[in-house]
């Protein structure tokens, strides 16, 4: 539509009309969504090798040793790229993280280049610990740090397509991402990268619309559900594990740089939850990432210190990892030592940290485990979470 008011026309419509038939009646996006129950059924169906995972993530957890599990709740970004130096070696070797984040900084155009370094990273921590995630943020557009064949275009313009070409149908825009997500994640997965860091399950408004900008599927919490359900259905097919954030959303100041409060009505919340609410359900992704950012009526803390975030995830019936923001943002309100006990304390099962902070950070969840700050009963638990995706995306045996 090329009119203002036919585009909000279209949109309150589509919105209503999908509304009322994905959480009335179920069949929200048509034959996509038929798509989704079915696959739901099938991933039920495989309860036998689920069972498996969860029995064996067990008894690798409680064969360890409680500081290396305390590593394994970190995912860290490293120095360097191309060649791991003996100075990387002797990082991962003092603490044997739990994941490895790559950003741009550590990759060269060369994609074979990226997958020899990968692969030296991957093979050095297999020997020394539990094999880590190697993830990356891969949303599409503006945030991605893998790009030629694992390049995906911004969520938003999944939407904008739906709104402006005619005739088009909402389940070739929804196939259409599922496609791409799962080229793209045949190229991180021959890069070695396991671990997504997306998508997006929050709604553009506008709010946070200076924040997020195009990295959203859209305003409308139906089809962010489909076209985020897409995105993991497609990774998922290329063996890539997924995570949707931010729980349960964001204002609209960039949290790496300011104290971020989303003040919203419970009706609002509610609807912010939504999205996050049915992919726990329908796709269950192996992640889902918290927010820093304060929630009034939920808590005065940032939701990555507070334990009402987790309390409400889990209550959704989520099994998997629940993970928190990186803790180097002005809006966790305290430093990352302070806060990631916090937040692990709190039910977080795993912090994201740089390599300028993971000293001290390590250094401070030990110490909360020798206070009683942090129980081993605790640690032990987020690590069988973690252990479970690495067994369930084939990274062990």
């Amino acid at each position: 539509m090329s009119k203002a008011v036919h585009g909000v026309a279209r949109l309150v419509f589509f919105c209503v009309l999908l509304l009322s038939a994905a959480y009335i009646a179920g069949s929200c996006g048509g034959g996509q969504q038929q798509q989704s129950e079915n696959q739901q059924v099938e991933d039920v169906s495989d309860s036998v090798p689920v069972s498996k995972h969860a029995l064996r993530a067990a008894e690798i957890a409680d064969s360890m040793d409680i500081k290396l599990l305390a590593a394994q709740l970190i995912l860290s970004a490293i120095p360097g790229k191309e060649t791991v130096l003996d100075s990387i070696h002797q990082f991962l070797t003092v603490i044997p993280v739990g994941g490895i984040t790559l950003f741009g900084y550590n990759l060269v155009p060369d994609p074979e280049k990226n997958r020899v370094f990968v692969e030296e990273l991957f093979n050095y921590m297999s020997g020394i610990t539990l094999p880590p995630f190697i993830a990356s943020d891969q949303e599409g557009g503006t945030v991605q740090r893998i790009r030629g064949d694992a390049a995906l275009p911004a969520p938003l313009t999944y939407w904008e397509r739906l709104q402006t070409e005619e005739g088009v149908a909402a389940d070739t825009v929804i196939a259409a991402v599922e496609r791409e997500a799962a080229q793209a994640g045949r190229e991180l997965r021959r890069i070695g990268v396991t671990l997504n860091l997306a998508p997006l399950a929050e709604a553009l408004t506008e709010n946070n619309r200076p924040f997020l900008k195009t990295r959203a599927y859209g305003p409308c919490p139906i089809f962010i559900t489909n076209a985020a359900a897409a995105f993991i259905r497609g990774m998922e097919e290329a063996g890539i594990a997924s995570t949707i954030k931010h729980f349960p959303g964001n204002s609209g100041v960039d949290p790496h740089y300011h104290t971020a409060i989303l003040n919203v009505s419970d009706a609002e919340l509610e609807e912010k939850v939504g999205p996050f609410r049915e992919l726990i359900r329908r796709e269950a992704p192996a992640a889902v990432m918290v927010s820093h950012v304060i929630v009034p009526s939920w808590d005065t803390l940032p939701l990555t210190r507070s334990s009402v975030a987790v309390e409400r995830i889990r209550d959704m019936g989520f099994t998997g990892i629940i993970m928190a923001d990186c803790f180097s943002m002005v809006a966790t309100g305290a430093p990352p030592e302070v806060a990631v006990v916090e937040a692990l304390a709190a039910g977080i099962d795993m912090v994201m940290t740089w390599p300028n902070t993971i000293q001290e950070t390590y250094k401070a969840i030990l110490g909360a485990l020798e206070a009683g700050i942090l129980s081993e009963e605790r640690v032990r638990d987020a690590a069988k979470r973690i252990i479970y995706q690495k067994l369930r995306y084939e990274l062990m045996e």
